[in-house]
């Protein structure tokens, strides 16, 4: 079997409400070992935040789309997942040290491996600081995308040397594990479609285009290019960090 095709065989392929109920049937039973979860999505879909809830005429406009719209475990705001969109999720069992660490600082465990892989896979990016964070909010609410997750920064994220959003984390603590998701973008993202579905409005689909970056942008390799050693790079760093790793 050659490298390509060792490396694909780690990557679903699938819908984004397939990549959920996965997620879920995981936490589902108490998570033994470390495991890692690969997935690139087949078409557009939309996920919501826990805390979010789309009213009737967002889920019209999506079924006009024919867009599935989802809840998803974690917190944050509205997500277009999508081909342009790697999404990886590392499961942590409740005994391992990393999941002792505080909601910050195991964000920031899982940050320092994400800058170590896609640095050595010359995508030049950094980490970000409080007054980023807190500054990214302000922008967000001023141009009416706040309701948008890549519109703002957090804890363990990622951003282009000019600032631009390129790496997404959210986490998931049950009493069965720690679920730590993180969205990349390999190509840029359909905007103005998330903005159309989730606010009804396409002009600030160009809003968040200017805060978000992707590794296509930032590297000059076209994502098919790229994702088999981001891939290959990704697993041998993860299993280093958690000592013995499960990739489903």
């Amino acid at each position: 079997m050659s490298a390509t095709s060792e490396m694909a065989s780690h990557i679903y392929s699938g819908g984004m409400p397939e990549e959920q109920a996965k997620i879920d049937a995981v936490l589902s039973a108490p998570v033994a070992e470390p495991k890692l979860l690969i997935w690139r999505y087949a078409e557009p879909a939309v996920i919501m935040g826990r805390s979010q809830r789309p009213d009737n005429e967002m889920l019209q406009r999506a079924a006009a789309r024919n867009i599935p719209v989802q809840q998803r475990g974690s917190g944050g705001g509205a997500v277009l997942a999508g081909p342009w969109m790697l999404s990886v999720t590392l499961f942590l069992p409740t005994a391992h040290p990393a999941a002792d660490l505080g909601i910050i600082d195991i964000f920031k465990w899982f940050e320092a491996a994400w800058l170590k892989i896609l640095q050595d896979q010359g995508i030049p990016c950094q980490s970000v600081d409080e007054p980023m964070i807190a500054e990214s909010k302000i922008t967000a609410r001023a141009q009416g995308v706040e309701w948008a997750c890549y519109a703002g920064l957090s804890h363990g994220e990622l951003v282009s040397a000019d600032g631009r959003k390129l790496l997404g984390l959210a986490q998931i603590r049950k009493r069965n594990g720690v679920a730590l998701v993180s969205g990349l973008h390999l190509s840029p993202c359909e905007w103005p479609l998330l903005a159309e579905v989730v606010a009804d409005a396409s002009s600030l689909g160009a809003v968040l285009a200017r805060l978000n970056s992707d590794c296509d942008s930032l590297s000059g390799k076209n994502a098919d290019t790229l994702l088999y050693p981001l891939v290959d790079d990704l697993i041998r760093t993860l299993n280093e960090a958690c000592g013995h790793l499960d990739v489903l």
